[in-house]
């Protein structure tokens, strides 16, 4: 396993120096920011063999590097030996963070890669901060982790369930309403809703995407006049339809959100 890892990691440095980025972040999220994710989100394992919860790889040409808490050190030095990836052990005393040790390694005017999808804004505004000086670019629109994962699962796919609403407290319609008037209240005019539970809470569904978590892979868009979700087509049943007819939703691809 060391040496495919190894392979790994050489194979995503080659893609790096053919994209121009200088140093390649792999967080451990998806696409919502989930403490849970599937196993199409777990690149990060993938290419350092660390399978533990919690951790970021940091890729450059000269050495690649992974942090983890301390929930993880043994478990991480175990898995990372003979991989060449040097264990960082968050919070020790004079260990960096990765802000600071990006600081203090990346070259003036280099890049910084990572999949943007996947990085949330405190963290990505944190890196911006803190790399303003040396002029670091930013390259977050491209996975290169995908062109070396070359037999990665599909993402998670399973059709959703609409729940009885006598067992829901509030039906779909308070709860957009509810929401609504939250918005009017804060002075939004629309509300782009990304935290899967709180989707599923929203419009009285559940899905099967994420082990151990009845969410489905999905976003909304509400404005005071409508609501646009965006599910994945194998995610639709007729139930689901005539559910977000009902309440006037309007039922869009997944993939469609960034565009919309």
């Amino acid at each position: 396993m060391d040496q495919v890892i190894q392979e790994r990691i050489t194979a995503l440095k080659k893609a790096m120096e053919k994209a121009g980025v200088d140093y390649y972040m792999v967080p451990t999220a998806d696409f919502h920011n989930s403490e849970y994710v599937d196993r199409y989100f777990k690149m990060r394992e993938y290419l350092s063999g660390f399978t533990g919860s919690n951790g970021t790889l940091v890729v450059s040409q000269k050495e690649a590097g992974l942090w983890t808490d301390g929930r993880y050190f043994i478990q991480a030095e175990n898995e990372l030996a003979g991989t060449g990836i040097k264990l960082f052990r968050m919070l020790d005393e004079g260990v960096p963070t990765i802000q600071e040790y990006l600081k203090e390694n990346m070259q003036e005017g280099q890049t910084l890669g990572f999949d943007g999808r996947v990085v949330d804004t405190a963290f990505g505004r944190r890196l911006e901060k803190a790399l303003k000086e040396k002029k670091i670019r930013f390259a977050f629109g491209r996975d290169l982790g995908n062109e070396v994962w070359t037999d990665r699962p599909a993402l998670p796919c399973h059709p959703v369930t609409v729940l009885d609403e006598a067992i829901c407290g509030k039906t779909a319609a308070q709860k957009l309403a509810d929401v609504r008037s939250k918005m009017d209240e804060l002075g939004a005019d629309a509300f782009l809703l990304s935290k899967l539970d709180d989707l599923m809470w929203l419009l009285n569904i559940r899905g099967a995407d994420v082990e151990c978590n009845p969410v489905a892979l999905s976003y909304a868009y509400l404005t005071q006049e409508e609501c646009f979700f965006f599910i994945q087509e194998g995610e639709v049943t007729d139930n689901l339809k005539a559910h977000a007819e009902k309440y006037g939703v309007t039922l869009l691809p997944y993939d469609g959100v960034v565009s919309f």
